[in-house]
């Protein structure tokens, strides 16, 4: 198991610089919440600007598995810093995280060549998968009915949680610290002049800041534009089906044949989906397209009792349970896929923090943010991260963006 010292997650400004500095923070997700909570805690004066309320966006339709299941070693490297930030964070705040492992099993030959792929993203890290048989399955969780099993995974590292309750918990220790947290709050301009932040404007009046950090999910290109940064994410809808409370059945995340894929919530409700994204079809079209809902509340129905119904013919418990929700959410997913960090090179004051793997990056992009804002310094772990990364041509290619840009 991944551990780290409840003092890690504790940030260490440079002497003084903390107080002299006025923070905002746009956006109220899981990272945004993590980042004010951070700041607040080393004792910057924060606000926290949120569009509509708290963990209503990307955050509240995660699946929320944290993992480190990546190709790139440098990820990887990062993802593991934040899980083990997260064993630090929930044993100091009661985070109510659910540490089980995470099992992936195949039930034919062609699906098994994906579960060994899996096996090989962390087979050089410190913390590699095992194989497990099909009896071993049964030990691991009694309540699967698994089928056929042509190759099974075990990865003892991964947990799970309920982001909407995480990211409130940050919240309420940011403010704690004095951070103010406002919603609904929209940021509608920035003031800057010769390259420095002066103000922000919003919903809620005109606030004087010495930095701003944007991590604002989905609506993150709309802010980066206001300081000249043109940021084009991948649209990157997913459908996630919540049973009502069952009883308890697992504690391990899933990932079972078919592309079905569970967990179960600590408050007893069976959270999954069987596919990435909503299906090629007509009705689906404009949420393939562009931020959109459901054409009909029928068709919302049909989808969450239709994935209630594939994940019940693994975890038979959950036969017959209501559905409560289908939620479609829209992840914040950058163009190479990776996450985007650091100050801009158009503003060194603002700073970015947008990645689809927020809820797994919250704790480790929360103290590295909260260092590099307060003591102007560029952490290691983010360099392959810039948002200068996308250098000239991409700035170029996306120019158009720029003369939405509200500069003063």
């Amino acid at each position: 198991m991944l551990t780290a010292t409840a003092s890690t997650w504790v940030l260490r400004p440079a002497v003084g610089a903390a107080a002299r500095l006025r923070v905002g923070v746009a956006g109220g997700g899981i990272v945004g919440a993590s980042i004010a909570m951070h700041l607040a805690r080393a004792g910057a004066s924060v606000w926290l600007f949120e569009k509509a309320a708290p963990a209503q966006g990307a955050t509240r339709n995660s699946f929320a598995w944290v993992n480190a299941f990546v190709d790139d070693t440098h990820y990887r490297a990062l993802r593991l810093e934040s899980i083990a930030a997260y064993h630090a964070l929930d044993r100091a705040l009661s985070l109510g995280m659910v540490w089980g492992g995470y099992l992936n099993w195949a039930s034919d030959g062609a699906e098994a060549a994906g579960v060994r792929a899996n096996a090989y993203q962390l087979e050089s890290s410190p913390y590699p998968v095992r194989a497990v048989a099909a009896q071993e399955i049964g030990r691991l969780d009694p309540n699967l009915a698994t089928g056929p099993v042509s190759a099974a995974i075990y990865s003892s590292i991964d947990g799970h949680l309920d982001p909407v309750q995480v990211t409130r918990r940050f919240l309420v220790i940011a403010t704690a610290a004095g951070a103010r947290v406002l919603y609904p709050c929209e940021v509608t301009a920035l003031e800057v002049a010769r390259g420095r932040l002066r103000a922000v404007r919003t919903t809620q009046g005109t606030f004087a800041l010495d930095r701003l950090v944007v991590a604002a999910g989905v609506d993150t290109p709309r802010l980066l534009a206001m300081a000249g940064f043109p940021l084009a994410l991948r649209h990157a809808p997913g459908i996630l089906a919540h049973s009502a409370s069952v009883t308890p059945l697992t504690r391990l995340v899933h990932d079972a044949p078919g592309g079905v894929s569970f967990k179960q919530m600590a408050d007893g409700s069976v959270v999954g989906t069987d596919a990435p994204t909503p299906p090629d079809t007509p009705e689906h079209q404009e949420i393939r397209a562009q931020v959109a809902q459901f054409p009909s509340v029928e068709l919302e129905r049909w989808h969450g009792e239709r994935i209630l119904g594939r994940i019940a013919q693994f975890l038979p418990g959950v036969h017959g349970a209501p559905l409560e929700r289908l939620t479609l959410g829209f992840r914040p997913m950058p163009p190479d896929e990776l996450p985007v960090m650091g100050s801009l090179p158009t503003c060194r004051a603002i700073h970015v923090a947008v990645t689809h793997s927020g809820v797994t990056l919250a704790p480790i992009v929360g103290r590295l943010t909260a260092e590099e804002v307060l003591n102007d310094s560029r952490a290691e772990l983010f360099a392959p991260y810039r948002p200068e990364r996308f250098g000239v041509r991409y700035l170029s290619n996306h120019a158009s963006v720029r003369s939405t840009a509200s500069f003063e």
